[in-house]
């Protein structure tokens, strides 16, 4: 009997260890670590050369007087790389010789506000992880009086002239104030987006238009003189590109990237820039979810 009982308790024993050794092993607590994740030329240096243009304020730019990098995508791409157990340098140089870079592999990705498009993809694929395109917005002080897009009608918005802003806001004047019959926005082009903020800041205009990001750097610059109005028009995702040869690195940095959302920490640093209307719900793989 007592030989019996000790045959059931091992037995019991061994199921036990069994179960827990599934757990173990088949879970996510065995699953390959993030750092596992990433090809292998990329552990052998030791580090991530990521490419930017370093002009973008606040995605990517440096302080004056300073040669450090700082803005969104710097901080973004640390936290990636702390999630990857990895090094990162960052190569600063100019914006149309970032795609060729990519291509002969003086840089392995590319994090710097660069929009995700059609044309791209066709020899890039894109992390998709912030929302830009145009915001238009107004004064603190006339924020209770123009809460709308619709508001505008009869009013002057400046932007400056050589940005989408301008070609998106007259499109949107006509197709939703003209062509009703209503009072349209009068537009002030001019040479540049600060000089449409003065415009406002004079009482000429009383609304402009940016970036989410852009508008987010002119309120921490201005201390929160200007609020959003409306939605977002003309939505562009900005991506993280890579080579299409290159998906092993992409999908170690998705992964990463997905547990800086998870953890509060990307939404945290777009709120520090004042950028947080531009948030995704999720990193994208070319414009997809990918589980």
């Amino acid at each position: 009997m007592a030989y019996q009982e000790e045959k059931t308790l091992l037995k019991k024993n061994l199921t036990t260890m069994l179960c827990l050794a599934v757990l173990l092993f088949s879970g996510p607590a065995f699953a390959a670590s993030l750092h596992d994740m990433l090809p292998d030329a990329i552990k052998k240096s030791g580090k991530i050369i990521i490419g930017v243009n370093g002009i973008f304020p606040p995605m990517e730019f440096k302080e004056p007087g300073s040669d450090a990098l700082v803005g969104i995508d710097v901080e973004l791409a640390q936290a990636m790389a702390k999630e990857l157990g990895i090094a990162i340098e960052f190569d600063d140089q100019q914006f149309d010789q970032l795609i060729n870079s990519i291509n002969t592999k003086r840089v392995d990705m590319v994090i710097s506000g660069m929009s995700d498009s059609a044309e791209r993809r066709k020899t890039l694929d894109f992390i998709d992880y912030f929302n830009s395109g145009t915001q238009c917005f107004t004064t603190k002080e006339l924020a209770g009086e123009i809460k709308s897009l619709e508001d505008l009608s009869g009013k002057t918005l400046a932007v400056s002239a050589s940005t989408d802003y301008l070609t998106t806001m007259q499109k949107w004047n006509k197709d939703n104030l003209l062509d009703k019959g209503k009072p349209g926005i009068t537009i002030m082009a001019m040479d540049s987006a600060a000089s449409a903020r003065m415009q406002m800041l004079q009482g000429r205009a009383q609304a402009s238009a940016l970036s989410p990001e852009a508008l987010g750097w002119a309120n921490v610059q201005q201390k929160g003189a200007f609020v959003a109005v409306g939605p977002l028009l003309e939505s562009n995702p900005y991506g993280i590109a890579f080579s299409k040869d290159n998906a092993k690195l992409r999908d170690a940095v998705y992964a990463a990237l997905k547990k800086v959302f998870a953890d509060g920490a990307y939404l945290e640093i777009l709120k520090k820039w004042g950028a947080e209307s531009g948030a995704l719900e999720r990193p994208l793989i070319n414009g997809e979810a990918v589980n």
